[in-house]
């Protein structure tokens, strides 16, 4: 399971072991039985994208707030959670809960557990919170991925649906490429398949690294489109007049597109499962302009 951890830095090092690290780190640990990984965004606030990616390789979120976290950066990661409807915890350091309750009372986070900057007691939290419900075909979302001499290509990502076995014979979208899942790693360990939710390694064959972008889709079968009808639900909070050039987050798909009317155009082809499309405008003042549902 997945969790992330924003708001203010230095927790998920309190967590997990540090592991794969880019503009995005994981930190791994067990617990109860459990296998957790904290990801948390290195670059935010820099890169808003980041944040939004780390929400949505997780299944749950963390919101760790201490005094020096800025006000501004505390609203964009309520605005995000709210949109994306990521369940999950607020942990306070050197913060009364009286301070943060009132603006909370309109957003998903109003019945958020609040808890103190303990990690056994975060652990405890985390390990009551069943998998979240899921439904839909085979996909694993791929998050990093690189070249191991006299291995080949390896992918790192988590799985979203269905279940993978080695051997298996599939495609990885928006390329369209025929791959071979050649071994499975879960947690530097080699198995024979891997579930929902599991965080995997793969080595596979078929496709070169320098063709792969985060947020490619391995699965049998995915939609690639490259515009999408939509209904935008506009952050209450953007002010500035509707833009048109936008940058988009699918999945974790970061590409440039244009809004035109109830339409996204995207510069590039991108892998759709009908998950939402958050439209950013980087900037801007305001970086969220909204959340897009497909029509």
């Amino acid at each position: 399971m997945n969790i992330a951890v924003i708001g203010s830095k230095g927790l998920a090092k309190e967590l997990g072991k540090r592991g794969t690290s880019s503009d995005i780190t994981l930190y791994n640990t067990s617990f109860q039985g459990k296998y957790l990984t904290f990801v948390e965004p290195e670059l935010y606030p820099e890169k808003v994208q980041t944040l939004f990616q780390s929400l949505n390789m997780s299944q749950y979120v963390i919101l760790y707030i201490t005094p020096d976290l800025p006000k501004n950066v505390l609203g964009e990661c309520i605005i995000a959670i709210d949109m994306l409807k990521r369940g999950g915890i607020i942990v306070l350091d050197g913060i009364q809960e009286e301070e943060i309750r009132p603006i909370l009372n309109e957003t998903f986070l109003r019945d958020f557990p609040i808890i103190e900057s303990s990690p056994g007691k975060i652990l405890d939290s985390i390990a009551s919170f069943g998998p979240p419900k899921t439904e839909g075909k085979l996909k694993v979302i791929v998050d990093h991925f690189f070249l191991v001499k006299s291995v080949g290509t390896v992918v790192l990502g988590t799985v979203m649906g269905g279940e993978v076995k080695r051997h298996d014979k599939l495609k990885i979208f928006p390329n369209k490429k025929d791959i071979l899942i050649k071994s499975i790693q879960i947690h530097d360990k080699d198995c024979e398949k891997a579930s929902l939710f599991d965080r995997v390694g793969f080595c596979i064959k078929g496709v070169e690294v320098d063709e792969l972008k985060r947020g490619c889709v391995i699965s049998n079968e995915m939609d690639c489109l490259k515009e999408v009808d939509v209904k935008i639900n506009k952050n209450r909070f953007f002010k500035e007049g509707d833009p048109k050039g936008v940058m988009c987050l699918v999945g974790l798909q970061y590409v440039r597109g244009i809004l035109e009317g109830d339409k996204i155009i995207f510069e590039n082809e991108i892998a759709y499962d009908k998950e939402p499309i958050i439209i950013l405008t980087p900037d801007k003042f305001m970086r969220i302009f909204g959340v897009a549902e497909g029509l």
